[in-house]
């Protein structure tokens, strides 16, 4: 585990002005046919069925294809092309019966599938379809065999899957655990979580059914993920996790802090951010809450019965929701941190069930290519509390210097002064300065020297 986090890092990306963001793609059905419709960002118009989808599906962006999993009765990946007026340009089955879940991409020939109904992660090349192999995950089913894998998110070189672990004789109650399973993407091998214990540990959850797509906090590195538990029962919550040390962190909020089980998350930040419930009347909520306060914030958007299916967030600062009621649908869309409703309902012909935009969606972080000269990760963890590592890159050995400053320009501490050769190298601080005193919070700037020129990544010290 040490290897891996003297080596990860974190692309901590700034909003493009105005936003980079340009369509949402929005998965429609009525549970007997599906279709795919499109709303540019900014409009309140709306392409209606552009495409035709299975009626039970979720969709995922990346390298400017929309990938749709057609789950349960259909098995399938279907890749849609929107250069090409939304062609289906490619579609490959998941294996029958294997009901897929999610799809996590690695690189354009690698990706990952989920499959609710069979014990092995599938490994898929996204550009042909072709099977690379599986990944046996049965080690963390219950007794019915069956782990129940769901949602997926990429971190740099681990890849994180959700394990429900239901009791299929029981209506698909939770069990007496959930999981989350830790592959190395590198490896295609499953990480343990708890060297202590024998055999290879996933992480546990504190709450149990990790229903939701998963979120990161930027400000913290953290994951999160809805735990539903037993619908009608408020015994989950929206739950940290520590994606360097493998671990929960436990609840940002509870079920019973939001007012009802929970839909969906959508991560707005530590002080403002949604989810959507369902009270004990089945009606579902857009909720704002607070992770600082582990409080329900307000009720933004109560239409009445149990319709509300996704909300999610663009990078112009718009919440985007999901209301497939069949008698009165609609996509609305509301100002974040207002939460005021700025459009809808906007008809997209079959009720909205799903929403995503054309941004690489539910992949948090991604490995940067590296530029033909030296190169510099930015520091992990950011914000650093007992030290911090830095990857230094370098097409050709040659003399180096690595420095911490303050926000003056004045160095800190030297951490490398010397020769190093070519390759990839990491760099450790341990926060004290050149006189062995511990330096405080703040800001500080990890400045590299080398022949090809200098590079600098700002990090933040907390205490």
């Amino acid at each position: 585990m040490s290897r891996w986090i003297a080596t990860l890092y974190v692309i901590l990306a700034t909003t493009p002005a105005g936003g980079a963001e340009t369509r949402a793609f929005v998965l429609t059905t009525d549970f007997s046919t599906g279709s795919l419709s499109v709303n540019p960002l900014g409009t309140t118009t709306v392409a209606k069925d552009v495409a035709a989808v299975h009626s039970d599906a979720v969709e995922r962006w990346y390298g400017g294809l929309l990938y749709v999993v057609n789950r349960f009765g259909q098995d399938n990946i279907q890749v849609i092309d929107p250069a090409q007026g939304y062609a289906t340009v490619r579609q490959f089955s998941t294996g029958n019966g294997s009901n897929p879940q999610d799809i996590c991409f690695v690189s354009p020939t690698k990706a990952y599938v989920t499959r609710y109904d069979v014990s092995d992660l599938l490994i898929v090349n996204p550009s042909n379809g072709a099977s690379l192999g599986v990944i046996p995950l049965g080690a963390f089913a219950d007794a019915d065999g069956i782990p129940e894998m769901a949602r997926m998110v990429r971190v740099d070189n681990r890849v994180f899957v959700a394990i429900q672990r239901l009791d299929r004789s029981a209506g698909y109650q939770p069990t007496d655990k959930s999981l989350v399973a830790v592959i190395d993407a590198v490896a295609d091998t499953v990480l343990d979580a708890d060297p202590d214990t024998p055999g290879k540990q996933a992480i546990q959850l504190t709450g149990k059914n990790p229903y939701t797509t998963f979120a990161f906090d930027r400000a913290t590195s953290r994951l999160l993920i809805g735990c539903a538990g037993a619908f009608g029962a408020l015994d989950g919550g929206i739950e940290y996790l520590d994606p360097v040390f493998m671990r929960s962190l436990g609840y940002a909020i509870t079920e019973s802090a939001l007012g009802g089980d929970l839909g969906t998350i959508a991560w707005n930040g530590a002080s403002h951010s949604y989810a959507i419930v369902s009270d004990a009347n089945s009606n579902t909520l857009l909720v704002s809450w607070s992770a600082i306060t582990g409080q329900k914030i307000a009720t933004v958007f109560a239409p009445g019965g149990f319709s509300l299916s996704d909300c999610e967030l663009d990078d112009r600062g718009e919440l985007y929701v999901c209301d497939s009621d069949l008698l009165a649908p609609g996509l609305y869309v509301f100002s974040v941190p207002q939460d005021l409703q700025i459009a809808g309902p906007l008809d997209c012909g079959l009720p909205p069930y799903q929403v995503t935009f054309d941004a690489t969606s539910e992949q948090v972080l991604e490995v940067a290519e590296e530029p033909a000269g030296a190169s510099l990760s930015n520091p992990w963890p950011n914000p650093a509390r007992n030290s911090l590592s830095v990857r230094l890159a370098l097409p050709r050995a040659g003399r180096v210097e690595v420095d911490a400053l303050d926000l003056a320009g004045r160095r800190v501490r030297s951490i490398v002064a010397g020769e190093l050769p070519a390759g990839s190298t990491t760099c450790l601080w341990d926060l004290h300065d050149g006189r062995g005193r511990r330096v405080p919070a703040g800001l500080y700037v990890l400045r590299a020297r080398t022949q090809h020129g200098t590079i600098a990544r700002r990090t933040m010290v907390t205490r």
